[in-house]
């Protein structure tokens, strides 16, 4: 059985340019790396770790001869190759083939896609790109950031270095607030549905406070020209400045008509018309451009959206072809569909059709699928970005349309004005009347900027007030899935809990607290465990106890399905602390012993160099047998 979601590593390569310095295959279940002390069992544990997105490894000088890693892992059962350039520099990126490393490795370079380590505007993370094919919800962490691979691997990967960190490997840049969500997140605490109205009020929070910003800055300037913000009579005025206006050019043309041009007045006026000629077939281009940009950019707006919806509709298709193929593939005949025999099961092989014989492909169609769902998200988000760029630049077109269709009407009625007054010759009047025209124009120009002040004014108002409602009811609605899912962290503690009681009673009788664990309490914030009230033990027993915490987090997680442990688990330094060899013996039986009751997938991978005889011969092992003269790197 699978319980989502589910990692496992099927191989892990190390690379020293075209060199293989370790080739090495797990299995689903128990994996036990051995060998001798210093033969470089660590080192191989930090690098499978460093190949799932853990940061902050303290490199052995070996390891850092090699190149890169390639690692081929199965996420919620699907083959993805992932690679890694080796590097002491932090936030390397990763590299994604979707699908097994055999392919991926005959593959050129344009088959993969590299993401780096942090998200930007335009890339998602590499850790995005697991959470989504793991199925995981992505959650915020410390000050808005999302939960990050090495984040989950600090729990999910017990080093050697942290032998005094019972629940958390090791970090520089440890935060309360980090652990927290960590912990939180791993027992099932956050889900779908909340993170996506915690990320929904967040943008609703920014856009209602741009909103303000962007009305306490109108306010301000307009207070400071003492002007009013709103006018409810501004239509009125500009009729009445339009009125006018028509009035006082109506009193130049009837002075223009009662006099007699000089030669220079006769010449002025000869070239008047053709100058407002000119201006006005630009003021026509310039209203004319304008309108032809609209419409191109609300043509381009109807064509993305008609984009956006079939992208969203392939996604939508992508996930009912997955689950037709999963009802399909499952689907079994007792009697043959063409001559109704019954169908016999017998000497069929598990990769062949029990109906046709025919032997059945690999599993590169649901990689194609996880590859195809990643790239259509992609485009779904570039496409939703260029659709809010364009709206932008469509409603700045809008907004300085008037002024531009207003500059027109001015000019055609200055040159209607001009081409049918040049025989005034009383000069004063002339002038007068058109500097009290002048002064008209500019008014009825400025009354029309007004009104497209007063209409952002209450665009943004009527925004900022939805926004703000919004984001009321986004608050109370985040209150209740935090209500609703209270319950779940209690759960999955209690149940953490009672197994590392359970577990704790199989160790040697050795520290008087585990012989008798009455009372066990962990601390995510604290990155402490408590057995009877105490936390501080031997070298030996802190080593059991951090074992114990771990393999209890995956006990519960094989139980609890809505746990998000992936079902997976690396421990190092089974012998770490001056551990007495009986005891490590027994901390693997307790190991070994607690997985076999497992009945869901996982696979938990562990190093000794004390391994028990028991598993010494048995298929739990993996690799060779490290010692310092065969290590587990070939370096060359």
């Amino acid at each position: 059985m699978l319980f989502k979601p589910n990692l496992k590593v099927n191989r892990l390569i190390v690379l020293q340019g075209s060199h293989r310095a370790l080739d090495l295959k797990f299995h689903a279940g128990v994996n036990v790396i051995r060998g001798r002390n210093s033969s470089g069992k660590t080192t191989v544990m930090d690098l499978l770790a460093f190949s799932l997105g853990a940061e902050n490894i303290r490199w052995k000088p070996e390891a850092l001869l090699c190149t890169n890693t390639v690692v081929e892992v199965e996420l919620n059962g699907k083959a993805v190759t992932l690679e890694r350039e080796i590097s002491e520099s932090l936030k390397r990126p990763m590299s994604i083939f979707w699908g097994r490393i055999d392919f991926a490795l005959e593959s050129g370079k344009h088959r993969w896609e590299q993401f780096p380590f942090l998200r930007t505007s335009h890339r998602i993370s590499f850790s995005q790109a697991l959470f989504d094919a793991l199925e995981m919800p992505q959650a915020q962490g410390d000050g808005g950031s999302n939960l990050t691979m090495h984040q989950i691997l600090r729990v999910l990967y017990a080093d050697q270095p942290s032998v005094h960190s019972p629940i958390f490997r090791l970090d520089h840049f440890d935060k309360p607030l980090i652990r927290e969500t960590i912990g939180g997140y791993l027992c099932g605490v956050f889900d779908d549905e909340l993170y996506s109205a915690q990320l929904k009020l967040r943008d609703v929070i920014i856009s209602a406070a741009r909103a303000e910003s962007e009305l306490r800055s109108i306010f301000s300037i307009l207070g400071r020209s003492g002007q009013e913000a709103i006018l409810d009579s501004l239509d009125e005025k500009i009729i009445e400045l339009e009125q006018r206006r028509i009035s006082q050019a109506d009193h130049l043309l009837r002075i223009k008509e009662q006099r007699s041009l000089s030669k220079d007045e006769a010449k002025s006026a000869k070239n008047l018309p053709e100058n407002i000629r000119k201006q006005l077939n630009e003021a026509r281009k310039k209203e004319f451009a304008y309108k032809d940009r609209l419409q191109i950019l609300e043509l381009d707006q109807a064509d993305s959206k008609m984009f956006v919806a079939e992208l969203e509709s392939r996604l939508r298709n992508l996930e009912e072809s997955k689950e037709t193929r999963n009802f399909f593939g499952n689907l079994r005949f007792q009697f043959c569909p063409s001559c109704l025999v019954p169908i016999t099961g017998a000497n069929i092989l598990g990769h062949h059709c029990h109906l046709c014989k025919q032997e059945q492909g690999d599993d590169r169609a649901e990689a194609q699928i996880l590859r195809m769902r990643n790239e259509i998200n992609i485009q779904l988000k570039e496409s939703v970005s260029l659709i809010a760029q364009r709206e932008e630049e469509i409603l700045s077109l809008l907004s300085e349309m008037p002024a531009v269709s207003q500059r027109l009407k001015q000019l055609e009625r200055r040159y209607d004005g001009a081409a049918s007054t040049w025989s005034s010759s009383v000069e004063t009047a002339i002038e007068e009347a058109a500097r009290e025209l002048g002064k008209l124009d500019e008014e009825v120009s400025q009354s029309y900027d007004r009104m497209k002040l007063s209409s952002i004014i209450a665009d943004l108002q009527e925004k900022r007030d939805k926004l703000r409602e919004e984001e009321a009811n986004l608050s109370e609605k985040i209150k209740y899935l935090d209500a609703r899912q209270a319950g779940r962290l209690e759960d999955a503690t209690i149940s953490i809990a009672n197994k590392m009681k359970e577990l704790l009673v199989q160790d040697l009788p050795l520290q008087k607290e585990f012989v008798n664990p009455k009372e066990v309490f962990f601390d995510f914030v604290e990155n402490s465990v408590y057995v009877n009230g105490a936390k501080n033990f031997s070298e030996s027993s802190a080593v059991v106890l951090r074992h114990i915490f771990h393999l209890a987090l995956l006990s519960a997680s094989v139980e609890k399905k809505h746990m998000r442990v992936p079902r997976f688990l690396m421990l190092d330094g089974i012998d770490d602390g001056g551990m007495e060899k009986a005891r490590s013996h027994r901390l693997q039986e307790i190991i070994v012993k607690e997985a076999e009751k497992y009945e869901v997938d996982f696979q938990l991978i562990f190093a000794t160099s004390e391994i028990n005889p028991k598993f010494a011969d048995s298929n739990l092992v993996i690799g060779k047998y490290f010692t310092p003269e065969a290590r587990s790197l070939q370096i060359l």
